[in-house]
Protein backbone atom coordinates (compact mmCIF):
# COMPACT_ATOMS: atom_id res chain seq x y z
CA UNK A 1 0.00 0.00 0.00
CA UNK A 2 1.14 3.52 -0.81
CA UNK A 3 -0.25 6.75 0.60
CA UNK A 4 0.27 10.11 -1.07
CA UNK A 5 -0.71 12.62 1.60
CA UNK A 6 -0.68 15.91 -0.29
CA UNK A 7 -2.45 14.42 -3.28
CA UNK A 8 -4.99 12.62 -0.99
CA UNK A 9 -4.54 9.30 -2.76
CA UNK A 10 -4.25 5.75 -1.43
CA UNK A 11 -2.96 3.03 -3.75
CA UNK A 12 -4.25 -0.43 -2.83
CA UNK A 13 -1.93 -3.33 -3.70
CA UNK A 14 -4.17 -6.11 -4.98
CA UNK A 15 -2.05 -9.31 -5.14
CA UNK A 16 -1.06 -10.60 -8.60
CA UNK A 17 -1.96 -7.38 -10.44
CA UNK A 18 1.47 -5.91 -11.15
CA UNK A 19 1.42 -3.90 -7.93
CA UNK A 20 5.03 -4.72 -7.02
CA UNK A 21 6.29 -2.96 -10.14
CA UNK A 22 4.08 0.07 -9.52
CA UNK A 23 5.12 0.23 -5.88
CA UNK A 24 8.81 0.01 -6.77
CA UNK A 25 8.39 2.91 -9.19
CA UNK A 26 6.34 5.08 -6.84
CA UNK A 27 7.69 4.28 -3.36
CA UNK A 28 10.25 7.13 -3.41
CA UNK A 29 7.40 9.55 -4.14
CA UNK A 30 4.99 8.20 -1.48
CA UNK A 31 4.59 9.57 2.04
CA UNK A 32 3.66 6.21 3.56
CA UNK A 33 4.94 2.89 2.17
CA UNK A 34 3.78 -0.43 3.60
CA UNK A 35 5.92 -3.25 2.21
CA UNK A 36 5.89 -5.92 4.89
CA UNK A 37 4.47 -8.12 6.17
CA UNK A 38 2.32 -9.14 3.17
CA UNK A 39 -0.87 -8.95 5.25
CA UNK A 40 -0.20 -5.22 5.66
CA UNK A 41 1.21 -4.61 2.19
CA UNK A 42 -1.94 -6.10 0.68
CA UNK A 43 -4.48 -4.34 2.90
CA UNK A 44 -8.01 -4.73 1.49
CA UNK A 45 -10.46 -1.88 1.64
CA UNK A 46 -12.40 -3.26 4.61
CA UNK A 47 -9.25 -3.32 6.78
CA UNK A 48 -8.19 0.11 5.57
CA UNK A 49 -11.63 1.46 6.43
CA UNK A 50 -11.55 -0.07 9.90
CA UNK A 51 -7.98 0.67 10.96
CA UNK A 52 -6.12 3.13 8.73
CA UNK A 53 -8.81 5.62 7.73
CA UNK A 54 -9.68 6.45 11.38
CA UNK A 55 -5.96 6.93 12.10
CA UNK A 56 -5.65 9.37 9.21
CA UNK A 57 -8.71 11.25 10.42
CA UNK A 58 -7.19 11.66 13.89
CA UNK A 59 -4.40 13.75 12.36
CA UNK A 60 -6.81 15.87 10.36
CA UNK A 61 -6.83 14.11 7.00
CA UNK A 62 -9.82 14.60 4.74
CA UNK A 63 -11.28 11.77 2.67
CA UNK A 64 -8.70 10.20 0.36
CA UNK A 65 -9.28 9.00 -3.18
CA UNK A 66 -8.67 5.27 -3.50
CA UNK A 67 -7.03 3.62 -6.49
CA UNK A 68 -6.38 0.01 -7.49
CA UNK A 69 -5.68 -2.26 -10.43
CA UNK A 70 -7.86 -5.31 -11.08
CA UNK A 71 -7.01 -8.26 -13.34
CA UNK A 72 -9.28 -10.36 -15.56
CA UNK A 73 -10.36 -13.15 -13.18
CA UNK A 74 -9.14 -16.16 -15.18
CA UNK A 75 -5.79 -14.48 -15.85
CA UNK A 76 -5.60 -13.54 -12.15
CA UNK A 77 -6.20 -17.15 -11.12
CA UNK A 78 -3.64 -18.27 -13.69
CA UNK A 79 -1.05 -16.04 -12.08
CA UNK A 80 -1.80 -17.52 -8.65
CA UNK A 81 -1.68 -21.02 -10.15
CA UNK A 82 1.80 -20.41 -11.56
CA UNK A 83 3.01 -18.67 -8.41
CA UNK A 84 1.99 -21.57 -6.20
CA UNK A 85 3.87 -24.04 -8.40
CA UNK A 86 7.20 -22.67 -7.21
CA UNK A 87 9.72 -25.07 -5.70
CA UNK A 88 9.59 -23.79 -2.12
CA UNK A 89 5.96 -24.92 -1.88
CA UNK A 90 6.67 -28.49 -3.04
CA UNK A 91 4.99 -31.00 -0.77
CA UNK A 92 2.79 -28.44 0.98
CA UNK A 93 -1.03 -28.18 0.81
CA UNK A 94 -0.64 -24.82 -1.00
CA UNK A 95 1.37 -26.23 -3.90
CA UNK A 96 -0.17 -26.44 -7.38
CA UNK A 97 2.79 -28.32 -8.85
CA UNK A 98 0.80 -31.52 -9.34
CA UNK A 99 -2.60 -29.88 -9.81
CA UNK A 100 -4.13 -29.14 -13.22
CA UNK A 101 -5.43 -25.66 -13.92
CA UNK A 102 -8.92 -27.13 -14.33
CA UNK A 103 -8.72 -28.62 -10.83
CA UNK A 104 -7.31 -25.39 -9.43
CA UNK A 105 -10.18 -23.32 -10.83
CA UNK A 106 -12.71 -25.98 -9.83
CA UNK A 107 -11.35 -25.79 -6.27
CA UNK A 108 -11.56 -22.00 -6.30
CA UNK A 109 -15.21 -22.13 -7.38
CA UNK A 110 -16.17 -24.34 -4.41
CA UNK A 111 -17.71 -22.97 -1.22
CA UNK A 112 -14.98 -24.63 0.86
CA UNK A 113 -11.79 -24.12 -1.13
CA UNK A 114 -8.85 -26.51 -0.84
CA UNK A 115 -5.73 -24.78 0.46
CA UNK A 116 -4.02 -24.73 -2.93
CA UNK A 117 -6.94 -22.72 -4.36
CA UNK A 118 -7.62 -20.47 -1.36
CA UNK A 119 -6.21 -17.26 -2.83
CA UNK A 120 -8.74 -14.66 -1.79
CA UNK A 121 -10.96 -12.49 -3.95
CA UNK A 122 -10.37 -9.30 -5.89
CA UNK A 123 -14.04 -8.45 -5.40
CA UNK A 124 -13.89 -8.73 -1.60
CA UNK A 125 -10.59 -6.83 -1.57
CA UNK A 126 -12.05 -3.81 -3.35
CA UNK A 127 -15.68 -3.51 -2.25
CA UNK A 128 -17.75 -2.20 0.62
CA UNK A 129 -19.89 -4.55 2.75
CA UNK A 130 -22.90 -3.79 0.53
CA UNK A 131 -20.97 -4.94 -2.54
CA UNK A 132 -20.34 -1.50 -4.06
CA UNK A 133 -16.86 -0.81 -5.39
CA UNK A 134 -14.94 1.27 -2.83
CA UNK A 135 -12.35 2.53 -5.29
CA UNK A 136 -12.51 6.05 -6.67
CA UNK A 137 -10.30 4.98 -9.57
CA UNK A 138 -10.21 1.36 -10.74
CA UNK A 139 -8.06 0.29 -13.68
CA UNK A 140 -7.81 -2.97 -15.57
CA UNK A 141 -4.43 -4.69 -15.36
CA UNK A 142 -4.76 -5.33 -19.09
CA UNK A 143 -4.76 -1.55 -19.66
CA UNK A 144 -1.89 -0.63 -17.37
CA UNK A 145 -1.08 2.35 -19.58
CA UNK A 146 -4.22 4.06 -18.26
CA UNK A 147 -3.17 3.50 -14.66
CA UNK A 148 0.30 4.83 -15.41
CA UNK A 149 -1.11 7.90 -17.15
CA UNK A 150 -3.41 8.61 -14.22
CA UNK A 151 -0.60 8.30 -11.68
CA UNK A 152 1.80 10.37 -13.77
CA UNK A 153 -0.72 13.22 -13.96
CA UNK A 154 -1.96 12.97 -10.37
CA UNK A 155 1.52 12.77 -8.84
CA UNK A 156 3.40 14.80 -11.45
CA UNK A 157 5.99 12.05 -11.87
CA UNK A 158 7.15 9.77 -14.67
CA UNK A 159 6.03 6.19 -14.01
CA UNK A 160 8.26 3.60 -15.70
CA UNK A 161 7.80 -0.05 -14.80
CA UNK A 162 10.20 -2.96 -14.45
CA UNK A 163 8.85 -6.49 -14.14
CA UNK A 164 8.75 -7.67 -10.51
CA UNK A 165 7.79 -10.96 -8.85
CA UNK A 166 7.43 -12.81 -12.15
CA UNK A 167 6.00 -16.29 -11.64
CA UNK A 168 7.65 -19.37 -13.20
CA UNK A 169 6.62 -20.06 -16.79
CA UNK A 170 3.83 -22.60 -16.97
CA UNK A 171 1.41 -23.45 -19.73
CA UNK A 172 -2.23 -23.62 -18.72
CA UNK A 173 -5.62 -23.67 -20.39
CA UNK A 174 -9.09 -23.77 -18.88
CA UNK A 175 -11.75 -26.08 -20.23
CA UNK A 176 -15.08 -24.61 -21.29
CA UNK A 177 -17.05 -26.36 -18.55
CA UNK A 178 -14.73 -25.16 -15.77
CA UNK A 179 -14.83 -21.61 -17.12
CA UNK A 180 -18.62 -21.76 -17.21
CA UNK A 181 -18.67 -22.99 -13.61
CA UNK A 182 -16.34 -20.20 -12.50
CA UNK A 183 -18.48 -17.57 -14.20
CA UNK A 184 -21.62 -19.07 -12.63
CA UNK A 185 -20.17 -19.30 -9.12
CA UNK A 186 -18.19 -16.03 -9.11
CA UNK A 187 -20.07 -13.57 -11.36
CA UNK A 188 -19.18 -10.62 -9.14
CA UNK A 189 -15.48 -11.08 -9.91
CA UNK A 190 -16.09 -10.68 -13.64
CA UNK A 191 -18.59 -7.84 -13.22
CA UNK A 192 -16.17 -5.76 -11.16
CA UNK A 193 -13.35 -6.28 -13.65
CA UNK A 194 -15.64 -5.34 -16.54
CA UNK A 195 -16.72 -2.18 -14.72
CA UNK A 196 -13.14 -0.92 -14.32
CA UNK A 197 -12.83 0.55 -17.79
CA UNK A 198 -16.12 2.41 -17.31
CA UNK A 199 -14.98 4.21 -14.16
CA UNK A 200 -11.96 5.79 -15.86
CA UNK A 201 -12.81 5.80 -19.51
Amino acid sequence: MLVFWKEKLVFFAVPKTGTSALEAALAPRADIVIRNPPILKHVPFYRYNRFLRPLFEVVGAEEFDKMAVIREPISWLGSWYKYRARADLDGTPNSTKDVSFDDFVDGYAKGQRPKFADVGSQYKFLTRPNGDCAMTHLFQYEQMDKARAFLSERLDVDVSLDRKNVSPARNFALSDDKEAKLRRKCPEEFALWESAHIADG
